[in-house]
């Protein structure tokens, strides 16, 4: 199993949301940069970076925190926020982003997603925010009535290879993951899932690594200390 460090930038800092609630940030850096050399430096191979302006607007707005972040580390970067048309997928795929990550597109612009599938295979990923088992697009801002399960079923059937799960009311509350959904979703779809959301402890990691899941995003548990990203992947993933 992959732990995956993740940086989320808002306003050029590195921040963390408490339930993705815009109202309830904390900065953790104003150098988003040196904390990714920081997970690097601990091991990491990859990073999950999210453009928490772009997904708040629909633009990203943090491409050239993220191009720096890129070209100093070195490091497998996926990003998500704010990719809602086919134009930015590419120019993002372009300057070096290995995964780009769909929310909001799967929702409004499903065949836009089959037809990036298409061209860029596995180099697109879904994001299946659930808040109570129900789809949140639009940076979390906007709930839908569409199920979990029946979302990535059908993102399946248009070419989608890999999900990311998050629970939107455990992330960044240093509680725990939901494991119960994420046993569902991988008792219900047979392709890679990534697990984020609540994760505050090795065991924690530990239960997902059990689970199945190809990969752990950690947050805030990075952050407060909770979580030593060394520790982590020395003894629990890679």
């Amino acid at each position: 199993m992959q732990i995956i460090p993740a940086i989320d930038i808002r306003n050029g800092n590195c921040v963390r949301l408490y339930q993705g609630d815009y109202n309830q940030e904390t900065v953790f850096d104003e150098n988003p940069e040196a904390v990714a050399l920081t997970w690097k430096s601990q091991g990491a191979r990859q990073l999950h970076i999210v453009d928490l302006d772009g997904a708040a607007t629909g633009i990203p707005r943090n491409i050239a925190v993220i191009k720096e972040i890129i070209k100093t580390t070195g490091l497998l970067v996926e990003l998500g926020g704010g990719i809602r048309d086919e134009n930015i997928a590419e120019e993002l795929l372009q300057i070096g982003i290995n995964r780009v990550i769909l929310g909001t597109m799967a929702i409004e612009k499903p065949a836009l997603v089959r037809r990036l599938c298409q061209r860029f295979g596995e180099a697109i990923v879904v994001a299946l925010d659930a808040r109570d088992s129900k789809i949140a697009i639009h940076g979390w801002q906007k709930d839908t009535v569409i199920d979990v399960l029946q979302l990535s079923k059908e993102m399946i059937k248009f070419g989608v290879r890999r999900f990311i799960y998050t629970d939107i009311e455990r992330d960044g509350t240093l509680t725990e993951s939901n494991f119960d959904a994420v046993k569902k979703l991988i008792a219900g779809v047979d392709v890679p899932i990534i697990a984020s959301g609540g994760i505050s402890k090795l065991r924690h990691l530990q239960r997902l690594k059990e689970l199945g899941v190809e990969g752990a995003i950690v947050g805030r548990a990075l952050y407060t200390g909770d979580i030593d990203l060394q520790e982590a992947i020395t003894n629990i993933g890679g």
